[in-house]
């Protein structure tokens, strides 16, 4: 058995165990998974002294209330977030017994929540990642008290003070930049004028988005096929369905697909495009080398 360390007092509209996904199975069906947001994740463990892959709380935007079982340090990064404290993305220490609010963000949808030395959970194809829809791991419910693992490991001194991320890396979400596009397996089923329609309007995320894939509501598009025989998919594929509006798998998204894909997001720019709610606008441009 681990240390209890935490207890999920309000789990709001969701939270998880998430790390960095599975890796090796997506050609038996099972998707990566993981953080939405990888660059917040991994920030946060870098804050507490842990390794990126620990396990870190991803938290839905409605916000969520934690309280420790024992004096544990933590940092929250991610969607920012209000907590009654001063700043993001840093670290502070919770005593034993003391509650912490997470209030809804301000900006963006997911936040991350990491606990030096990490925490347990059980793993299924090699991650703890919460996978619902497919049966692996599940959102955790108010009253759910969180181990530390029984592994070594090792605090910071004391005479260490808070810690925080570079303000370069802090990135602020009501701003996202234009998406970078790499042409996909379809590019020449769109004609010229399509191609030139999807990059030159801005598009506005669907409150139908979820874990699986981003749906875009915009000038819908044409393609000389409407679906394809199915084929592999890749996180930050951008699917075209029959109806024109574009999908862009994201990370619990199919491992294959038949709807032709006009592009592939940048990999670099998935994090991002994964902290931008419903009704943002967002616009792509074609990468370049």
């Amino acid at each position: 058995m681990g240390e209890p360390i935490l207890e999920i007092v309000d789990a709001g509209f969701g939270v998880a165990l998430q790390d960095l996904g599975r890796r090796g199975w997506k050609r038996f069906g099972v998707p990566p998974g993981g953080a939405l947001d990888r660059h917040a994740a991994r920030l946060a463990n870098q804050l507490v002294g842990n390794l990126p892959d620990a396990p870190v709380l991803e938290i839905l935007y409605h916000g969520a209330c934690v309280q420790a079982r024992r004096r544990i340090e933590v940092a929250l990064t991610g969607a920012a977030v209000s907590t009654g404290r001063p700043g993001d993305w840093h670290t502070f220490w919770l005593s034993d017994g003391e509650a912490l609010a997470i209030a809804p963000p301000r900006a963006g949808v997911w936040s991350y929540m990491a606990v030096s030395g990490g925490l347990a959970g059980t793993r299924w194809f090699g991650s703890v990642s919460a996978f619902p829809r497919g049966g692996l791991g599940s959102v955790l419910e108010s009253g759910t008290v969180l181990e530390r693992p029984v592994h070594p490991f090792v605090p910071l001194p004391p005479a260490i003070g808070r810690r925080w991320i570079d303000p370069t890396e802090q990135r602020d979400y009501l701003y996202p930049p234009a998406f970078r596009v790499w042409p996909g397996p379809q590019w020449q089923l769109f004609s010229e004028a399509t191609r030139g329609a999807f990059f030159g309007q801005s598009w506005t995320v669907s409150s139908r988005s979820d874990r699986t894939g981003y749906r875009l509501d915009g000038g819908p598009m044409s393609c000389a096929a409407e679906v394809i025989p199915s084929e592999p998919v890749l996180p930050g594929s951008i699917q075209v369905p029959p109806d024109g509006r574009p999908i862009i798998t994201m990370r619990d998204g199919p491992t294959v697909g038949g709807y032709p894909k006009i592009g592939l997001l940048d990999s670099a720019q998935l994090s991002w495009l994964a902290q931008c709610r419903p009704g943002q606008r967002i616009r792509f441009v074609v990468a370049s080398t």
